[in-house]
């Protein structure tokens, strides 16, 4: 299994778990030495990754991204504005795109190291999300198979900039699982938000959590040609570690015994609620039930791939 990352993710000065962190779990891969994983770098989709920004975000904000200015704007996502801003977004937005066009070519699994994707709106950042990678990459994939492509968000929090850029496009279903109102939205169509407030004992939101997830697993048509999944480990330490272990296993089961491809990201998970080691341990949760979870490449997948060769 493939999984996107290079240098490029944290090249902000600013310090902050999302501009932090996937060379934390990047470290963690080399040392673990997770059976089947191998890191690639996403360089030579960074053309592809400037055009699918330009394509979802205004104008005079993919400008500020680059330039500064206006710094406002800029830093609008909560970052204090350098050039490694833009080169985060550019190579982080790389990266999924590598794993959407990985996860067609193998009718499998694929992954990016990237995180803070689905607050953006296209005027602006929001909530340490500088560009919609999720938006750009659901948009993308449309272009390269025939049916639904799913967005798929299990991050704490609602993904309203997501939402505010995809929730009218017919072909994309997406389904948002969250513990958090922030960003929350009217979901249109078949979309779904399911916002979980706690209000029983661990073991009963734990198991509510699943049945949740549960119900949204069901409501990926049949025509599903991708997921692109956005796993959130900020829903700890609300949800217990051992359940968001299960739910992932559940989301890379699911993906395999139904022979739909998927590419995942990191999404959140920060150091101020617990310790660095414990936060990656949690980003590993994802790699390792991916790479362990297998599935056949289905026809439209082999189609895709030969789509994106061309």
């Amino acid at each position: 299994m493939k999984i996107f990352y290079n240098d490029g993710y944290v090249a902000p000065n600013h310090s902050f778990d999302t501009t932090r962190k996937a060379a934390w779990i990047a470290d963690a891969i080399h040392e673990a030495g997770v059976p089947g994983v191998e890191l690639v770098d996403p360089a030579c989709f960074t053309g592809l990754a400037g055009q699918v920004i330009e394509s979802i975000h205004d104008t005079e904000y993919v400008d500020a991204l680059r330039t500064g200015e206006p710094e406002g704007l800029a830093s609008s996502q909560g970052f204090v504005w350098d050039e490694g801003i833009w080169e985060m977004a550019l190579n982080s937005t790389a990266g999924v795109l590598g794993a959407v066009t990985e996860a067609l070519a193998s009718g499998s699994s694929a992954g990016s190291l990237s995180s803070g994707l689905h607050h953006a709106r296209a005027g602006e950042g929001s909530g340490f999300c500088t560009v919609n990678g999720l938006a750009g990459a659901a948009g993308h994939a449309l272009g390269l198979v025939d049916g639904t492509v799913v967005v798929l968000d299990v991050d704490a929090h609602c993904g309203g900039g997501t939402h505010s850029l995809i929730g009218h496009e017919e072909r994309i279903r997406h389904l948002d699982l969250s513990v958090s109102s922030f960003d929350s939205y009217a979901a249109a169509g078949d979309n779904r938000l399911v916002l979980l407030a706690r209000d029983a004992s661990r073991a009963g939101f734990d198991r509510r959590y699943l049945d949740e997830l549960d119900g949204l697993l069901d409501q990926i048509p049949d025509d599903a040609g991708l997921v692109v999944y956005n796993a959130g480990m900020d829903p700890h330490p609300t949800i217990s570690s051992a359940t968001l272990t299960r739910r992932e296993d559940r989301v890379a089961e699911w993906c395999s015994a139904n022979s739909v491809p998927v590419a995942f990201v990191l999404a959140g998970g920060y150091t101020h609620v617990m310790a660095e080691g414990q936060l990656v341990d949690l980003h590993m949760k994802t790699v390792r039930a991916f790479s362990s979870s297998g599935s056949v490449p289905s026809d439209e997948g082999a189609l895709a791939a030969e789509a994106v060769q061309r």
